[in-house]
């Protein structure tokens, strides 16, 4: 019986290394099967870090879109939103940049707004550029157009 159980043993510790490869290893997961996914800037002087990003992919005409959110931690207090079409790099790749903190829309597109951004990978499986630059919006509530200064704005996010 307890040869039995020596090789049941054996087998199942065999079966369980050669179930892994060197692929798990390089999974860019850190070892925990968790992706990279931060973007974090200076907003106002204030470090902050968006650690929840939702990674929506659309594919047209050759071209494959990526939508992405990103909230702290699951909440929808702050939110930053844009999109950029994989393969572009450079100055400008990351289009339609909106930062939305307590219900205010920011955006580099009104009067007194500007954003600079350089995409430095873009590959589909990999998404990395820094930003910086100011955000306008307007305060409904004080009736009051309002900015934000955001800079060392920088991007590590794992798609695959």
């Amino acid at each position: 019986m307890k040869k039995f159980f020596l090789a049941v043993f054996v087998v199942a510790i065999s079966v369980a290394t050669l179930s892994c490869n060197k692929s798990d290893d390089d999974g860019g997961d850190g070892g925990d099967g968790m992706l990279t996914q931060t973007i974090s800037a200076r907003i106002d002087g204030e470090l902050v870090t968006f650690n929840n990003i939702i990674v929506d992919r659309y594919s047209f005409g050759g071209f494959t879109e990526l939508d992405i959110t990103a909230t702290i931690s699951g909440s929808t207090q702050r939110l930053l939103e844009f999109y950029t079409v994989i393969g572009d790099v450079g100055s400008d790749a990351i289009q339609d940049f909106y930062y939305i903190k307590d219900g205010v829309y920011y955006h580099p597109y009104n009067q007194g707004g500007n954003l600079t951004t350089v995409t430095t990978k873009n590959n589909g499986s990999r998404l990395e550029f820094s930003f910086s630059g100011t955000l306008v919006g307007y305060n409904e509530q004080t009736q009051e157009e309002v900015s934000v200064t955001l800079e060392s704005g920088s991007a590590v996010i794992e798609l695959e």
